[in-house]
Order: structure tokens, then sequence, then C-alpha cells
């Protein structure tokens, strides 16, 4: 297929997604938006192609693994030519990065989502929580690239996890609903024990995912809730 050919099959599929009812109404055209075709214009198209290279990333890397990608894999899978991959993406591991944080800003909306929704206790929220999180893991890619293809890739890499484990941890604290700790060695403590809890899920989670879900979720939920309560009481 050549450049101009997967351009405009691409172009045809952006223009086919936003006339559907989910995809919300078409913004005007800018006057610096770029040229337009079939009444899309240039951002919706990049978001479009930059959504088909996560999509595919997160099942090559949840299939054969980061360090057996390849962008041609990636680009062949999300049917783009690979000039599109590296106007986006400078390697392979920075799409690996900007494919994690999608799945961890994913997880936590949707962890966030469930608290909010829950009653105002503890258990409820952990069980809330914990169902949520299970529910997420059910995608073994995504699960994959969030608990294990971003581990030991690179110092850059590593601070990313690292960013969004500090997010989880919070997230995890905040569920105790008690006032912050006032001195700075409490306030250490409270940080090293919820990044402590992140890992207990964390391992809980992988071992549930490459078992291939072998105990129930309402198993995984109430073994869980007993290391978290355990130590947010």
């Amino acid at each position: 297929m050549s450049n101009s050919e997967m351009e405009q099959g691409l172009e045809s599929r952006d223009a086919a997604s936003t006339a559907s009812p989910t995809a919300g109404p078409v913004a005007p055209p800018a006057a610096t938006g770029g040229r337009r075709y079939g009444g899309v214009g240039q951002a919706q198209r990049e978001q479009a192609r930059l959504t088909a290279l996560i999509d595919a990333a997160t099942e090559v890397f949840g299939t054969v693994g980061f360090r057996r990608a390849t962008v041609r894999s990636v680009c062949r899978l999300a049917k783009l030519n690979d000039r599109y991959f590296y106007a986006a993406f400078e390697n392979l591991e920075h799409l690996l990065r900007a494919t994690y944080a999608h799945h961890a800003q994913t997880l936590l909306g949707q962890l966030q989502a469930a608290i909010t929704a829950s009653a105002p206790t503890l258990d409820a929220r952990l069980d809330a929580s914990l169902h949520s999180f299970f529910a997420f893991l059910r995608n073994p890619h995504a699960a994959r690239v969030l608990l294990l293809e971003v581990m030991g890739v690179s110092p850059e890499t590593d601070q990313a996890y690292h960013r969004y484990i500090s997010e989880f941890a919070k997230l995890i604290l905040s569920m105790a609903n008690v006032p912050p700790p006032a001195s700075e060695d409490a306030q250490a403590q409270a940080r090293i024990v919820g990044v402590a809890l992140v890992g207990a899920m964390t391992n809980a989670g992988t071992a549930w995912v490459l078992t291939g879900y072998q105990e129930s979720e309402a198993c995984m939920v109430a073994s869980c809730r007993r290391v978290l309560r355990g130590a947010l009481v």
C-alpha cells in the first residue's frame, strides 16, 4: 500500500468515526487547523493516528513484550506508514511511556470514579476500587503494559513509572479519609506505606494475570481488602 493510499484509508476511517453517535460533534474549521479531508481536520487525524499507535502498541507490547517489539510490527497493526510513527514519537521507548501513561491515567480515572460513587466508608471504598482494579486487569495486554513491560527499561521510563506509583499511593491513602499527618516524619512514613500498598496490589494483580485469572475476582478483592484495611485503619 502506498503512502497516499494509507493516508486516504486513515482519513476515511477518521471521517466514519466522527459520524458515530458517541464521537460528538465535529469541530468547525479553524483558520490554522490545516487541510481538511472529508470534513476531518488535521488535529483530529493526528489524534486518530496517535490512538491507533497506542492501541497497536498495547497489543504488541502485551503479547510479545516491549523488548521484542519493533516499529514495523506496531505500524503494521495500526495500519500506518512508519513516517506517522516518527512524526509522533522519537523511538519505541517513547511510545512505551505514552502507552503506559495512557493506561495508568485510565485506571486512575476509573478508580477515582468508583471511589466517588461508593458509600463513604472505608470498606465500601476499598471494595469499589478493588473491583475496578481487577476489572481493568481483565484486559491482559493493558495489564502487561501497566504491570510488567515498563520495568527496568531505562532510568527515564523508571521515573515515569514511579511518578504514577506516587499517584496510586496517594489515591490509596485518601480512602482512609483521615487528616494528613502533620510532621515531616509522619508524612514520610505515610508516603512509604502508600508505595508499599501499591506494590502489594501490583504483585497480587501480576500473579492473577500470569496465572490466567485462576482465582475468582471476589477472592482477589477479599484478600486484597484485608491487606489494605490492615494498613489504613
